[in-house]
């Protein structure tokens, strides 16, 4: 098993390669749409910390509203995929990481369409209509629905209208368009790229271990929801670096990331890629007497490992920010916690404060 000080040492190269390192310039890191790239994949359920965990990382980090404008105008994508749950994706990513993952969304969702008789038969003409109705813009899930209950004659219930645009999205007919007021769109995609599925997860597990690594095979089978034996055989074909470390076999895509500056502190997003992995497989990141709800709200981290939990309150003018911490800290790592508010603050257009308490179960960083 590796030591307390290999894990460090690894998370302080992990660091460097999801971009939380050394922050590069909006300009060397292509923006926001950089950022999405260069991870694969970004998980994204909760808009407003998923955002964050973008903008965090440009030096100066991006606004809410240019990752929101990223969404509008389709320099990302935000979709069901992977696990799946909603990530931000890359055009270019979207078609190989759908073409090794959507046979497996495909089956699991089964279970819940057999029992309520879901008519896999009539999507082509469902999608049809869908697209019909896109093809003058992004649209609402209402607004849609609306569109196919005027096509059938009879209103489509809010569950199948769910299934019928999961199966868009796994088609690659669909993802996500410009908010419109707090109700997400839809927009029509352009015919995409066939990939062969080798090719595809090969390009797949590249993807993530460039922006992850060093990694296992394994935590790029967790994160893609692939078999182990797929993950290793992909991973084998797709050119990477082998590493021996702490007694495990991590992959890079060339030589190991320069760590992170000694002290790196960080205020993560919700469910942040640093920890998006198969955290069962991994030493300890923290210490034992962790709360369990941490791992579900934001994470505040030092050299990459866990430290402690954060939550925030919005206000009309400022933002407060409560941070709950294992340990007492030092001066350097409260100045670090305090220089991170400050540019959560500035994502936010808000004025920041930083207190110290129990963070509540639930709230979201």
């Amino acid at each position: 098993m590796p030591t307390t000080s290999d894990i460090r040492e690894i998370q302080r190269a992990r660091l460097t390669s999801v971009g939380l390192g050394t922050l590069r310039p909006p300009d060397d890191a292509d923006g926001v749409p950089g950022v999405v790239a260069r991870l694969g994949a970004v998980q994204s359920q909760e808009l407003h910390s998923s955002a964050w965990g973008v903008a965090q990382r440009l030096a100066k980090p991006a606004t809410l509203a240019e990752v929101q404008a990223a969404l509008a105008d389709g320099s990302i994508l935000r979709t069901h995929i992977l696990r799946p749950t909603w990530h931000y994706v890359a055009p270019g990513d979207f078609a190989p990481l759908m073409t090794v993952t959507a046979p497996r969304v495909r089956r699991a969702m089964l279970s819940a369409e057999r029992p309520r008789d879901f008519d896999h038969s009539l999507l082509p003409r469902r999608h049809a209509v869908v697209a019909e109705a896109l093809a003058d813009g992004p649209l609402t899930r209402k607004e849609i629905g609306a569109a196919l209950a005027e096509a059938e004659g009879a209103p489509v219930d809010s569950w199948h209208l769910g299934q019928i645009m999961m199966h868009a999205e796994l088609d690659l007919l669909v993802a996500s368009g410009p908010m419109q007021g707090k109700q997400a769109t839809y927009r029509l995609l352009p015919e995409q790229k066939t990939w062969d599925e080798d090719e595809a997860r090969i390009h797949l597990v590249r993807a993530y271990v460039r922006g992850h690594g060093p990694c296992r095979a394994e935590d790029a089978a967790w994160w893609a929801t692939l078999t182990k034996t797929a993950a290793r055989a992909a991973v084998a074909d797709a050119g990477l670096t082998r590493h021996e470390l702490g007694g495990m076999t991590l992959w890079t895509d060339g030589d190991l990331p320069e760590p992170a500056p000694e002290g790196t502190v960080r205020l993560l997003s919700v469910f942040d890629e640093l920890f998006c992995h198969d955290f069962k497989g991994w030493p300890p990141l923290t210490q034992e007497d962790m709360p369990s709800r941490w791992l579900y709200m934001g994470l505040v981290t030092v050299d990459g490992m866990i430290a402690g939990g954060w939550s925030r309150v919005l206000r009309a003018q400022s933002v407060e920010i409560t941070v709950e911490l294992t340990e007492e800290p030092t001066p350097g790592v409260w100045a670090a916690i305090e220089a991170e508010a400050a540019r959560y603050g500035e994502f936010c257009g808000l004025e920041p404060t930083v207190v110290r308490g129990a963070v509540g179960k639930g709230t979201i960083g």
